[in-house]
């Protein structure tokens, strides 16, 4: 089991290893050139803070799930960014460049997972046309690290689409994947959800893998949540079978006992679900709220 930390280390937080953000409106109320040297100097930063943990899972033997904040408003179209108008560019590429060396040197597994309003399928054109350039972007951000054009660094997202017939919805989905550019394309893999009555494992395959090729991952915790026809196991190795040539990149978490919400995710491992016992075939980000303190309790008390 290669294990995958997502977005932050708690450790290297405490150690002042943090991301920032930008507001759109403090930026629209700067003046250009000072908004710019804002947002550069915390893309700067931000950037720094995931070399730094690139290097951090590379010495846990983990992998690691980019965050989706690296650049602060970059797909804002008032705000007009790229990294070339930034002041800090070559720093900021020097940094990248730092990253690939990391992920070269370590053959570390990287991918990502754009926020849920990334929706390619919505019959709002406008929602639409910002899934695309945030996909985009994140293409961008995987290639400066480079990154493998394939599924070997996956690009997750979910359908998040679920209003009409799932056969329009897939249509739309297909009809705008196809168009994507290469580094999107490419990396684009799609997760069974955990909302009732949305995307279950089955209607991911029969609706979009089976037109398309894409990749599906299997969550556990959104199986429990919205588990469709096919069993635990049989859903997951449905899953994997859409995978290929590559490993699979599956999502490891556990519900939140605190929290009356189902979907809510715990702190830590309580125990490993039925259908992951035994699996050695298969990549896992671990989807708990401790992060890195998770993975190793985990590994302590699992001896895995």
């Amino acid at each position: 089991m290669k294990k995958s930390l997502c977005c932050i280390s708690l450790q290297l937080q405490e150690k002042g290893y943090k991301a920032n953000t930008m507001t759109k409106t403090r930026f629209l109320t700067l003046e250009r050139k000072n908004a710019l040297s804002t947002v550069s100097q915390r893309t700067l930063n931000n950037v720094h803070v995931a070399v730094n943990t690139f290097a951090f899972c590379a010495s846990k033997g983990w992998n690691y799930r980019i965050s989706s904040d690296l650049f602060p408003l970059a797909t804002l179209p008032e705000a007009n960014l790229s990294f070339d108008v930034l002041p800090d560019k070559d720093r900021i590429y020097a940094e990248f460049k730092r990253g690939a060396d990391i992920i070269k040197k370590n053959n570390l597994r990287c991918s990502t997972h754009p926020d849920q309003f990334v929706v390619p399928a919505s019959a709002t054109k406008s929602v639409v046309e910002k899934s695309i350039v945030e996909l985009k972007n994140h293409a961008t951000i995987m290639d400066l690290f480079g990154l493998p054009q394939s599924y070997e660094a996956p690009m997750n997202i979910h359908m998040n689409c679920y209003k009409g017939d799932t056969k329009d919805i897939a249509k739309r989905f297909i009809d705008v994947y196809n168009d994507f550019p290469v580094n999107v394309k490419s990396r684009l893999v799609l997760e069974n959800e955990d909302k009732p009555n949305s995307w279950k494992v089955e209607e991911l395959y029969d609706l979009i893998y089976s037109n398309t090729g894409i990749p599906i991952t299997y969550d556990n915790l959104h199986f429990r949540c919205n588990s469709g026809k096919l069993t635990a196991k049989d859903a997951m190795k449905l899953s994997m079978s859409t995978w290929g040539k590559y490993r699979p990149l599956f999502h490891f978490s556990d519900n939140d006992l605190t929290n009356k919400n189902p979907r809510a995710h715990g702190d830590y491992v309580r125990s490993i679900p039925e259908e992951y016992v035994g699996v050695d075939d298969v990549d896992f980000e671990f989807e708990f709220k401790a992060k890195d303190y998770a993975i190793e309790r985990f590994e302590k008390e699992f001896k895995l």
